[in-house]
Protein backbone atom coordinates (compact mmCIF):
# COMPACT_ATOMS: atom_id res chain seq x y z
CA UNK A 1 0.00 0.00 0.00
CA UNK A 2 1.09 3.69 -1.36
CA UNK A 3 0.85 6.12 1.62
CA UNK A 4 1.18 10.28 1.03
CA UNK A 5 1.41 12.26 4.06
CA UNK A 6 0.58 16.20 3.47
CA UNK A 7 2.20 17.89 6.28
CA UNK A 8 3.08 21.72 7.02
CA UNK A 9 7.05 22.33 7.34
CA UNK A 10 6.20 23.06 11.28
CA UNK A 11 7.89 21.28 13.76
CA UNK A 12 4.46 19.43 15.36
CA UNK A 13 3.14 18.17 12.22
CA UNK A 14 6.35 17.57 11.06
CA UNK A 15 7.15 15.29 14.26
CA UNK A 16 3.40 13.30 13.50
CA UNK A 17 4.69 12.81 10.21
CA UNK A 18 7.69 10.71 11.24
CA UNK A 19 6.56 8.97 13.71
CA UNK A 20 2.71 8.02 11.26
CA UNK A 21 5.24 6.94 8.64
CA UNK A 22 7.55 5.06 10.44
CA UNK A 23 4.25 3.08 11.38
CA UNK A 24 3.49 2.78 7.80
CA UNK A 25 7.20 1.31 6.89
CA UNK A 26 7.07 -1.28 9.44
CA UNK A 27 4.21 -3.40 7.62
CA UNK A 28 5.91 -3.14 4.80
CA UNK A 29 4.29 -0.21 3.13
CA UNK A 30 5.48 2.81 0.94
CA UNK A 31 5.59 6.21 2.28
CA UNK A 32 5.63 9.35 -0.21
CA UNK A 33 4.89 12.98 0.12
CA UNK A 34 3.56 13.02 -3.82
CA UNK A 35 0.47 13.13 -5.00
CA UNK A 36 -0.50 12.95 -8.56
CA UNK A 37 -3.97 13.54 -9.32
CA UNK A 38 -3.70 12.76 -13.24
CA UNK A 39 -2.39 8.95 -11.64
CA UNK A 40 -4.49 8.31 -8.61
CA UNK A 41 -3.65 4.35 -9.02
CA UNK A 42 -0.29 5.09 -7.68
CA UNK A 43 -1.37 6.37 -4.31
CA UNK A 44 -4.11 4.28 -1.68
CA UNK A 45 -4.17 6.85 0.82
CA UNK A 46 -3.09 10.47 1.59
CA UNK A 47 -2.80 11.72 5.21
CA UNK A 48 -4.53 15.35 6.17
CA UNK A 49 -3.85 17.12 9.53
CA UNK A 50 -7.55 19.14 10.73
CA UNK A 51 -10.13 20.69 8.93
CA UNK A 52 -7.88 23.26 6.90
CA UNK A 53 -7.27 20.46 4.18
CA UNK A 54 -10.26 20.75 2.97
CA UNK A 55 -9.25 21.55 -0.77
CA UNK A 56 -7.00 18.47 -0.42
CA UNK A 57 -9.43 16.53 0.97
CA UNK A 58 -12.32 16.97 -1.53
CA UNK A 59 -10.03 16.78 -4.71
CA UNK A 60 -8.89 13.26 -2.97
CA UNK A 61 -12.32 11.93 -2.63
CA UNK A 62 -13.13 13.41 -6.31
CA UNK A 63 -10.23 11.26 -7.45
CA UNK A 64 -10.86 8.05 -5.04
CA UNK A 65 -8.03 8.29 -2.68
CA UNK A 66 -8.50 7.21 0.59
CA UNK A 67 -8.10 10.08 3.06
CA UNK A 68 -6.84 9.44 6.58
CA UNK A 69 -7.79 12.72 8.64
CA UNK A 70 -5.54 13.50 12.00
CA UNK A 71 -7.12 15.78 14.33
CA UNK A 72 -7.30 16.06 18.15
CA UNK A 73 -7.49 13.09 20.26
CA UNK A 74 -11.26 12.51 22.53
CA UNK A 75 -8.81 11.84 25.22
CA UNK A 76 -6.23 14.27 26.40
CA UNK A 77 -4.76 12.22 29.41
CA UNK A 78 -2.07 9.73 29.44
CA UNK A 79 -2.68 6.22 31.16
CA UNK A 80 -2.31 7.55 34.70
CA UNK A 81 -4.71 10.44 33.96
CA UNK A 82 -2.29 12.98 33.68
CA UNK A 83 -2.25 15.63 30.85
CA UNK A 84 0.59 16.07 28.42
CA UNK A 85 1.99 19.46 28.63
CA UNK A 86 3.05 19.15 25.07
CA UNK A 87 0.25 18.00 22.50
CA UNK A 88 1.56 16.98 18.74
CA UNK A 89 -0.90 19.80 17.75
CA UNK A 90 -0.61 22.21 19.74
CA UNK A 91 -2.70 21.54 22.97
CA UNK A 92 -2.81 19.51 26.06
CA UNK A 93 -3.64 15.91 25.24
CA UNK A 94 -2.13 12.78 24.05
CA UNK A 95 -3.84 11.56 21.52
CA UNK A 96 -4.35 12.40 17.96
CA UNK A 97 -7.43 11.04 16.10
CA UNK A 98 -7.42 8.99 12.60
CA UNK A 99 -10.71 8.95 10.44
CA UNK A 100 -11.19 7.25 7.42
CA UNK A 101 -12.78 9.23 4.96
CA UNK A 102 -13.99 11.34 7.43
CA UNK A 103 -13.65 14.30 9.65
CA UNK A 104 -14.43 12.28 12.56
CA UNK A 105 -14.00 8.39 12.36
CA UNK A 106 -17.70 8.00 13.60
CA UNK A 107 -18.70 5.62 10.19
CA UNK A 108 -15.20 3.18 11.21
CA UNK A 109 -16.45 2.79 14.61
CA UNK A 110 -20.17 1.43 13.44
CA UNK A 111 -19.00 -1.37 11.19
CA UNK A 112 -16.96 -3.27 13.42
CA UNK A 113 -16.96 -3.85 17.23
CA UNK A 114 -13.43 -3.87 18.82
CA UNK A 115 -12.02 -4.82 22.40
CA UNK A 116 -12.47 -3.16 25.24
CA UNK A 117 -8.84 -2.85 26.45
CA UNK A 118 -7.72 0.57 25.33
CA UNK A 119 -10.85 2.10 27.12
CA UNK A 120 -10.11 -0.21 30.21
CA UNK A 121 -6.52 1.04 29.74
CA UNK A 122 -7.00 4.19 30.02
CA UNK A 123 -9.52 4.27 33.47
CA UNK A 124 -12.73 5.56 31.45
CA UNK A 125 -15.96 5.27 33.38
CA UNK A 126 -19.14 5.70 31.95
CA UNK A 127 -21.46 7.65 34.94
CA UNK A 128 -25.45 6.42 34.55
CA UNK A 129 -27.37 8.81 32.45
CA UNK A 130 -28.74 11.87 34.26
CA UNK A 131 -32.41 12.50 34.83
CA UNK A 132 -32.40 16.01 35.89
CA UNK A 133 -30.97 19.23 34.82
CA UNK A 134 -31.73 22.56 34.50
CA UNK A 135 -30.51 24.07 30.66
CA UNK A 136 -29.42 22.60 27.44
CA UNK A 137 -26.18 23.75 26.34
CA UNK A 138 -25.71 24.24 22.74
CA UNK A 139 -21.80 23.39 21.62
CA UNK A 140 -20.63 25.19 18.80
CA UNK A 141 -17.91 24.85 16.56
CA UNK A 142 -15.43 26.90 14.21
CA UNK A 143 -15.86 28.74 11.23
CA UNK A 144 -13.54 26.45 9.63
CA UNK A 145 -15.74 23.21 10.88
CA UNK A 146 -18.81 25.00 9.13
CA UNK A 147 -16.42 25.50 5.59
CA UNK A 148 -16.07 21.70 5.86
CA UNK A 149 -19.57 20.59 6.39
CA UNK A 150 -20.97 23.08 4.25
CA UNK A 151 -23.17 24.97 6.84
CA UNK A 152 -24.37 27.86 7.57
CA UNK A 153 -21.88 30.80 9.02
CA UNK A 154 -21.65 29.75 13.25
CA UNK A 155 -23.95 32.40 14.46
CA UNK A 156 -26.26 31.65 11.94
CA UNK A 157 -26.38 27.37 12.77
CA UNK A 158 -26.80 28.61 16.06
CA UNK A 159 -29.74 31.04 15.86
CA UNK A 160 -31.15 28.61 13.65
CA UNK A 161 -30.82 25.73 16.06
CA UNK A 162 -32.36 27.85 19.45
CA UNK A 163 -35.54 29.15 17.29
CA UNK A 164 -36.20 25.00 16.37
CA UNK A 165 -35.28 23.87 19.96
CA UNK A 166 -37.93 26.60 21.13
CA UNK A 167 -40.35 24.25 18.98
CA UNK A 168 -39.94 21.51 21.71
CA UNK A 169 -38.67 23.23 25.03
CA UNK A 170 -39.05 26.16 27.43
CA UNK A 171 -35.88 24.53 29.36
CA UNK A 172 -32.98 27.33 29.54
CA UNK A 173 -30.38 27.46 26.57
CA UNK A 174 -26.69 28.28 27.21
CA UNK A 175 -24.79 28.61 24.40
CA UNK A 176 -21.44 27.94 24.36
CA UNK A 177 -19.12 28.82 21.10
CA UNK A 178 -15.82 27.16 20.90
CA UNK A 179 -13.72 28.96 22.79
CA UNK A 180 -11.24 28.81 19.77
CA UNK A 181 -13.70 30.98 17.82
CA UNK A 182 -12.84 34.73 17.99
CA UNK A 183 -16.19 35.96 16.01
CA UNK A 184 -18.50 34.57 18.85
CA UNK A 185 -21.42 36.73 19.66
CA UNK A 186 -24.13 36.50 22.04
CA UNK A 187 -27.24 35.11 20.74
CA UNK A 188 -30.83 36.50 22.06
CA UNK A 189 -32.69 34.06 23.73
CA UNK A 190 -29.75 32.17 25.40
CA UNK A 191 -27.35 32.14 28.49
CA UNK A 192 -23.70 33.35 27.26
CA UNK A 193 -21.67 30.51 28.16
CA UNK A 194 -18.53 31.49 26.22
CA UNK A 195 -16.13 29.92 28.72
CA UNK A 196 -12.27 28.82 29.01
CA UNK A 197 -13.18 26.40 32.06
CA UNK A 198 -13.59 22.85 31.23
CA UNK A 199 -16.78 21.61 29.28
CA UNK A 200 -17.23 19.52 32.14
CA UNK A 201 -17.84 22.37 34.15
CA UNK A 202 -20.45 23.43 31.41
CA UNK A 203 -21.81 20.28 31.41
CA UNK A 204 -22.48 20.02 35.06
CA UNK A 205 -26.29 20.51 35.54
CA UNK A 206 -26.67 20.46 31.80
CA UNK A 207 -30.22 18.13 30.73
CA UNK A 208 -28.77 17.37 27.32
CA UNK A 209 -25.85 18.60 25.05
CA UNK A 210 -27.08 20.02 21.49
CA UNK A 211 -23.75 20.27 18.48
CA UNK A 212 -23.60 19.43 15.37
CA UNK A 213 -20.38 17.46 16.03
CA UNK A 214 -18.31 18.86 19.15
CA UNK A 215 -16.03 16.58 20.43
CA UNK A 216 -18.44 18.23 23.48
CA UNK A 217 -20.32 15.08 23.05
CA UNK A 218 -17.97 12.89 23.94
CA UNK A 219 -17.78 14.61 27.34
CA UNK A 220 -21.36 14.71 27.63
CA UNK A 221 -21.32 10.82 26.91
CA UNK A 222 -18.91 9.82 29.96
CA UNK A 223 -20.50 11.49 32.06
CA UNK A 224 -24.18 10.60 31.47
CA UNK A 225 -25.27 13.76 29.65
CA UNK A 226 -27.44 12.80 26.30
CA UNK A 227 -26.49 14.74 23.31
CA UNK A 228 -28.53 15.85 19.88
CA UNK A 229 -26.40 15.07 17.25
CA UNK A 230 -27.00 17.10 14.37
CA UNK A 231 -24.30 15.71 12.78
CA UNK A 232 -21.21 13.66 12.46
CA UNK A 233 -20.16 13.67 16.30
CA UNK A 234 -18.42 10.55 17.38
CA UNK A 235 -21.82 9.90 20.41
CA UNK A 236 -24.13 9.63 17.39
CA UNK A 237 -24.23 6.24 17.87
CA UNK A 238 -25.54 6.77 21.13
CA UNK A 239 -27.53 9.39 20.71
CA UNK A 240 -30.70 11.11 19.38
CA UNK A 241 -30.08 12.98 16.20
CA UNK A 242 -33.63 14.95 15.53
CA UNK A 243 -34.67 18.28 18.17
CA UNK A 244 -38.03 17.30 18.65
CA UNK A 245 -36.15 14.38 21.15
CA UNK A 246 -35.37 16.87 23.60
CA UNK A 247 -37.12 16.34 26.07
CA UNK A 248 -37.12 12.95 25.81
CA UNK A 249 -33.71 12.08 24.41
CA UNK A 250 -32.13 8.20 23.35
CA UNK A 251 -30.46 6.42 26.31
CA UNK A 252 -28.48 4.05 24.76
CA UNK A 253 -28.45 0.63 27.42
CA UNK A 254 -24.92 0.26 29.34
CA UNK A 255 -23.80 -2.94 26.68
CA UNK A 256 -24.02 -0.42 23.69
CA UNK A 257 -22.66 2.54 25.42
CA UNK A 258 -19.65 0.52 26.72
CA UNK A 259 -18.70 -0.92 23.19
CA UNK A 260 -19.39 2.28 21.73
CA UNK A 261 -16.49 3.70 23.96
CA UNK A 262 -14.49 0.39 22.78
CA UNK A 263 -14.98 1.11 19.16
CA UNK A 264 -13.91 5.25 19.62
CA UNK A 265 -10.59 4.41 21.71
CA UNK A 266 -9.95 2.27 18.24
CA UNK A 267 -9.94 5.47 16.47
CA UNK A 268 -7.28 7.50 18.33
CA UNK A 269 -3.59 6.76 19.18
CA UNK A 270 -0.45 8.05 20.80
CA UNK A 271 2.56 8.90 18.96
CA UNK A 272 4.28 5.81 19.85
CA UNK A 273 1.05 3.73 18.94
CA UNK A 274 1.83 5.49 15.49
CA UNK A 275 5.41 4.74 14.88
CA UNK A 276 5.40 0.97 16.48
CA UNK A 277 2.87 0.49 13.56
CA UNK A 278 0.16 -0.62 15.39
CA UNK A 279 -2.23 2.38 14.87
CA UNK A 280 -1.47 1.66 11.06
CA UNK A 281 -2.23 -1.92 11.53
CA UNK A 282 -5.74 -0.69 12.75
CA UNK A 283 -6.46 1.99 9.66
CA UNK A 284 -4.83 -0.23 7.30
CA UNK A 285 -7.59 -2.82 7.59
CA UNK A 286 -10.45 -0.45 7.53
CA UNK A 287 -9.39 1.28 4.38
CA UNK A 288 -9.13 -2.76 2.83
CA UNK A 289 -12.91 -3.14 4.13
CA UNK A 290 -13.74 -0.48 2.44
CA UNK A 291 -11.47 -1.72 -1.28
Amino acid sequence: MRVAFMAEDIPRERHLERAFMAGVEKHGDISTNIIDFDKPEEVDAVVLIGVKSIDLYRACREAGIHTIMLDKGYVRHDEAGKPQPSGVLGGVWSHTRAALDAHHPTKAMMQRNYPRDRAKHLGLELKPWRNDGDYILLAGSSAKYHRFYNLPEPTEWARNVVAELRRYTDRLIYYRPKKSWRDSVEIEGTVWARSKEPIKNALNNAWALVTHGSNACFEAALYGVPSIILGDGVSMPISSTDLSEVENPRLADIKERRQWLANLMYQQWTMNEYQSGEAWAVIKEQIRSET
